[in-house]
């Protein structure tokens, strides 16, 4: 059975490396999560370390200036929860930012095996983009009390 200070020194570790990630250091994570991490977000739904790493050089092709800052971790057993704003920019939309929380599950060996992301896609991009914003805004406001 995993010790709770050793999934609250790893979930401390893999939230520095949220806040301090570059393009150079998306490997730096290996250290904290399983072979078989599992990530989930409004985007992405991969398995394994090599995908994990695609997704973060994927968001340094598409965005200028990611950073993410977290706010909070939480917990619920072994489950811990991330509380993070993260700001970029971005060509279609400007200057960009999303708050949102991260359920994080830890393996046997205190180490990341899943990473889901949970922040509204809706609101905070896909109704800034042309065409499809309008129509995103037209269904919201037909379902809005």
């Amino acid at each position: 059975m995993t010790e709770r200070a050793d999934l609250e020194a790893t979930a401390r570790q893999y939230a520095l490396f949220f806040e301090e990630v570059t393009p150079d250091r998306i490997e730096d994570v290996h250290e904290l999560i399983s072979d078989d991490v599992h990530f989930i977000d409004p985007f992405n739904d991969v398995k394994g370390r090599a995908n994990f790493e695609k997704v973060f050089h994927k968001m340094y092709e598409d965005v200028q200036e990611p950073r993410f800052k977290i706010l909070d971790l939480a917990w619920s057993g072994d489950l811990c929860f991330m509380r993070w704003d993260f700001t970029c920019k971005q060509k279609l939309l400007g200057n960009w930012g999303v708050r949102g929380v991260t359920e994080v599950h830890f393996d046997k060996d205190a180490k990341v095996c899943a990473h889901y992301d949970y922040w509204d896609a809706s609101r905070h991009f896909y109704r800034k983009l042309p065409v499809i914003g309008a129509m995103i805004r037209w269904i919201a406001s037909r379902a809005a009390i």
